[in-house]
């Protein structure tokens, strides 16, 4: 018990140095784009760099959640991303700090599906939603922390060493002790003593490892509510990206660095509260309206956003005197939009496949949504520059300066606001389409879930039929007749196949549903939930440490914002390759292993980005960074999964999507309010980036010495009974599964929706750099973009518990209409955050109002839908590939949003790099930067988001029957396993099942069970049969409902 509670602890710490190494670089934009010489869309690449290694390494991630210990692989994550951060910090030139931050990439790529899996295999679908909540609550916490680290000491220098390279050296060292203390305390319930499916599984080789994870991510890729998923999540998380520039763009108002990093830290808090708030509004819903709760709470979550960030960035006046209007703005927006990942997105991921898949849907999810999402930056960089007029600074007197940043500011702001808004509202719209393949997916992973229990225990009774390979699969196809109809294959020695049809009312099929679920000890999953949501804390606050010192680090490297976005370009191109890999070791590995592992990856890349001197070598660390945080997302997601049910997996992924934006509010204002001071001659923004390597590094080896995963505990036969399979075998395994994983419709459409709606949110990774050059200093800076962090995370808990509760009182439509709520509340919020308020850094109140209004609303479709959804629509067993999948998929082309905001900015709203001049030209060359910027950052939000919210709407049509499936196919599994046990003949025959859909002649649609093994028999039910199977009876005719 106390192990898992250490073990929960250490992964919470990996989460919070993981939240805090992203949030280092946003906050020092300013400083680090002065040092590099860049502008906006240069700042904004770096981000796009990272996202689009992240999200490539997200395969990667999940092979390691699945086939490895997930505390190690947090513990290697929390070690890339911290030598990226090293990288960083010591770079001179703009190549180094990109080359640092794919680097970072690969480490974040790592860490999050291993958290993001043990938090899901930790709950239940009762209490998932809040689950989820508390680990966005610790990522935020993380956030808080780099975002702080690098805004505090970015104005100031250590030893000749700028402030914002000594947070990143500072975020660097936490993280490697975090790593550390993962790998050596953290412990992955799957490999853990008490779970005997670690211990007797038989080893494979790497192909077949890698073929079972690609078979499980082609799985959960084919599940209709993660491909819905996906697609809202892609353009949900563009606005978030994209307010990395929030920092520059208070401080372009005229905020301190401390005034900065206060609002950042408040938006955090509100996003932190509002994941909670999500989290648990989902569970509630879910109980309440199971088919459409979680749905319709992020869609009022992303639906919020729009104005809210209308209000922050259009609305408010650009006064640094206003810091209390914009703190209230940014509470309020983090509160009401951080609702959807815990409330929605991470529950019904968890709802959606089976446990074992739980890592790899995530680490699907965060592929998919990294690389999109992390485009939002360079956009925001682009539309502020090229189409709202941002110029950059050249040296003049004071007063020229400062009208120069309010000029900057504004444009930023604009740019913002167009990326936020756009895909905020694409975002609401796709989660509609939640309404209709939800409910269907869920049930079909319920179904996919019992029927491994089955096969379980039918292997652990048969001795004859035990040693040999069992596989279930389900598949949709349309018949003769037109109709659709699921078809579950069962593939062992004896019998052939087993057709059901959807239509039947009362087949005789397996056992109870309570011999489902497996459970471990309370204070084990305790321990191990804290340090899962610990290391999301770590994942998301190394996320945010370069958008927090994005001005000091393009300084610092002469680099533009272009050049600063494609920086989180590349580390989530890193990620999302890693994906299949994070996916691989998530289903095959102990996931607090996997957590482990990827905290010490990313803690390792932001320990480089610390000591990088040049972009070259910040890129490549922001690389290996994303190789880290690929890993961890799958593992972290399917562990929150598995950890719940559809009542609470919303409210779980909120606390997770809470935890996550602690980690942001702690890596943004460690680079934040760090950004302006030097440590002993050290930049400020270096010694962020150290700090939370070390963090990270630390909580790697908590989440790797004492977290646990349930598939791998001591109280689990399955992960001792597993035969060990050679590597060739786990990747055909791995590839099989994820094509199954692929097929899913409800999978797609999230993977389509992902990829448009986290566009955004990687956009506003300029929103610090748009804040500075409005005039906002580095202190309201950060203040505001904690505000917003905090507000999202609040509006995740929300979300995630709004989205249980819709989808109890709406199982096939609650999560989607709440999710479009809340991706289409981003269009109006963001318009009025960025293009409303004055770039008037006196205007702190009514940005931080926005700030948080717009955070508190359009947090919820990760939480609220998504993640649940994804968790519904594959067996248990497939939620780490479809995790992986979705992550892989939507960071790719989420991480174009940084350099495609840097991209407008500069070519389309006239941003201009900045050069040296008088004070006054200076000031005056910012605030029309901001312009430029802000006008950008909207283009990069608003668009995305309508996208978003459309995508949606096609949920409402697949969801129920994916989730339907995956449910008979659960059952169907858990009955095979109960044969398997009473029939010892069946022993040593391999077993397959297979669940398909196809139309017969009658039009209907059919579920088609097919069992295939060593004989050519065959057994077919269809429409007018009642056959008994085995020896319960299940009722199928809710999967044509």
């Amino acid at each position: 018990m106390k192990q898992e509670t250490l073990t929960l602890v250490l992964v919470n710490f990996a989460g919070i140095m993981q939240r805090a190494d992203e949030s280092l670089l946003p906050g020092v934009y300013k400083e680090v784009g002065a040092a590099l010489h860049t502008d906006p869309t240069g700042l904004g690449s770096l981000t796009l760099f990272r996202s689009v290694v992240q999200s490539s390494c997200y395969p990667l991630a999940a092979y390691l959640a699945v086939h490895h210990n997930r505390a190690h692989v947090i513990a290697l994550g929390a070690f890339l991303w911290a030598a990226a951060t090293f990288l960083v910090a010591i770079s001179s030139t703009f190549l180094q700090v990109a080359i640092s931050r794919g680097l970072n990439g690969i480490g974040l790529a790592i860490v999050i599906p291993a958290i993001q899996s043990l938090v899901a295999d930790s709950t239940d679908e009762s209490n998932r939603g809040m689950a989820f909540g508390w680990l966005q609550l610790t990522g935020n916490l993380g956030s808080i922390i780099g975002n702080l680290c690098s805004v505090l000491l970015a104005t100031t220098s250590f030893m000749g060493i700028a402030g914002w390279r000594v947070s990143f050296h500072l975020v660097g060292i936490i993280s490697v002790i975090v790593g550390v203390l993962v790998y050596l305390f953290a412990k992955d319930p799957h490999f853990s003593d008490a779970d005997g499916r670690a211990k007797d599984k038989t080893p494979q080789t790497f192909i077949s490892e890698f073929k079972d994870l690609i078979k499980d991510a082609k799985s959960v890729v084919k599940i209709p509510t993660f491909q819905i998923l996906v697609a809202q999540g892609v353009s949900g998380t563009f606005p978030w990206s994209g307010l990395s520039f929030a920092p520059m763009w208070l401080e372009l108002i005229g905020f301190s660095h401390k005034q900065t990093a206060s609002l950042l830290n408040i938006f955090v808090i509100g996003g932190s509260f509002g994941s909670l708030f999500g989290g648990r509004m989902g569970d509630i819903l879910a109980k309440r309206l199971p088919n459409s709760g979680r749905i319709m709470l992020s869609q009022i979550s992303a639906g919020s956003s729009i104005p809210l960030a209308g209000i922050l960035l259009l609305v408010l006046p650009y006064d640094p005197s206003t810091a209390f209007m914009h703190g209230l703005v940014f509470f309020t927006m983090g509160l009401c939009t951080s609702w959807n990942a815990p409330a929605t997105n991470n529950p019904i991921f968890a709802e959606i496949v089976p446990e074992r898949s739980r890592t790899t849907i995530y680490a699907l999810d965060n592929s998919f949504e990294s690389v999109l999402s992390s485009f939002a930056p360079p956009i925001v960089g682009i539309l502020a520059q090229r189409l709202y007029g941002y110029k950059v600074p050249k040296t003049s007197s004071d007063s020229v300066k400062v009208e120069t940043d309010r000029e900057n500011a504004v444009s930023l702001a604009k740019a913002l606001f167009m990326s936020f808004v756009v895909p905020m509202s694409i975002c609401v719209f796709i989660y509609s389409f939640l309404y209709w393949s939800y409910p269907r997916d869920r049930e079909r992973a319920k179904m996919n879930a019992l029927i491994e229990s089955e096969m379980q225990q039918v292997e652990a009774q048969d001795s004859t039929f035990g040693e040999e390979y069992s596989q279930l699969h389900l598949s949709e196809s349309k018949g003769l007749d037109g109709k659709e109809t699921a078809e579950t294959d069962v593939e062992y020695g004896k019998i052939d196949r087993l057709d059901f049809d959807d239509d039947s009312d009362d087949k005789a099929l397996l056992s109870k549903d309570s011999d489902f679920r497996e459970t471990s000890t309370m204070k084990q999953e305790t321990l191990t939930l804290v340090l899962v949501n610990l290391a999301g804390i770590m994942e998301r606050a190394d996320e945010s440490l370069l958008p927090g010192v994005y001005k000091e680090v393009g300084a610092a490297l002469h680099t533009d914002p272009t050049g600063l976005g494609s920086l989180t370009l590349f580390r989530s191109i890193v990620q999302s390759s890693c994906y299949p890999l994070a996916a691989y070791l998530a289903v095959h590995h102990n996931r607090a292993h996997v957590i482990a592992l990827g905290a010490f990856l990313w803690a390792a890349a932001t320990f480089l980005v610390a000591i990088s001197s040049t972009f070259l070598e910040v890129a490549v660390s922001r690389g290996l960074n994303g190789i880290g945080l690929a890993i961890v997302t799958p593992a972290i997601q399917s562990l929150v999964a598995d950890s719940t049910d559809e009542s609470n997996r919303g409210m779980a992924f909120g606390w997770l999507q809470l935890t996550g934006n602690l980690g942001s509010i702690i890596g943004g204002l460690c680079s934040v309010l760090i950004a302006s001071r030097t440590f002993v001659g050290i930049p400020g923004w270096r010694v962020a980036f150290h700090l939370v390597g070390i963090i990270s590094v630390i909580v790697g080896i908590m989440v790797r010495l004492f977290a646990n995963d349930p598939r791998f505990s001591d109280t689990n036969s399955k992960a001792r009974d597993q035969s060990p399979k050679s590597f060739i075998s786990e990747v055909k395994y791995l590839v099989k599964e994820a094509k199954s994983v692929i097929k899913i419709p409800s999978f797609q459409i999230i993977v389509a929706q992902g990829v448009s709606g986290s566009f955004p949110w990687s956009a506003l990774s300029f929103a610090p750099m748009w804040l500075e050059l409005i005039g906002f200093s580095h202190e309201k800076t950060a203040f505001l973009m904690a505000l917003f962090v905090v507000a999202g995370s609040l509006g995740g808990l929300f979300g995630g518990k709004m989205g249980d509760v819709l989808a109890k009182r709406f199982p096939n439509s609650g999560r989607i209409f709440l999710s479009q709520i809340s991706s289409g509340s981003a269009i109006p919020l963001a318009a009025v955050l960025l293009l409303v308020l004055p770039d008037d850094p006196s205007t702190t109140f009514i940005h931080g109002l926005v700030f948080f209004i717009m955070g508190f609303c359009v947090s919820w479709n990760g939480p609220a839908t998504n993640n649940p959804i994804f968790a519904e629509i594959v067996p248990q067993k497939s939620r780490a590939s479809v995790y992986a999948l979705d992550r892989s998929f939507e960071s790719v082309l989420s991480s174009f949003a940084p350099p495609t905001v840097g991209i407008l900015a500069q070519h389309v709203y006239g941003y201009k790099t900045p050069k040296k001049s008088l004070d006054n030209v200076k000031v005056i060359t910012d605030r029309e930067n901001a312009a430029s910027l802000a006008k950008a950052l909207y283009t990069a939000i608003g668009i995305p988001m309508a996208l978003c919210c459309f995508i949606y709407s096609f949920l409402y049509c697949t969801y129920p029957r994916d989730r339907e499936r995956a449910r008979m196919t659960a059952l169907i599994e858990l009955e095979m396993q109960q044969l398997e046990t009473d029939d010892s003949p069946l022993r040593e025959e391999h077993t397959r099942l297979n669940v398909s859909e196809t139309n017969g002649l009658d039009g209907d649609e059919r579920t088609e069970i097919d069992i295939k093994n060593g004989s050519n028999e065959s057994i077919d039910f269809n429409d007018d049969d009642e056959k008994a199977l085995l020896y319960r009876q299940l009722t199928f005719s809710n999967l044509a409902d």
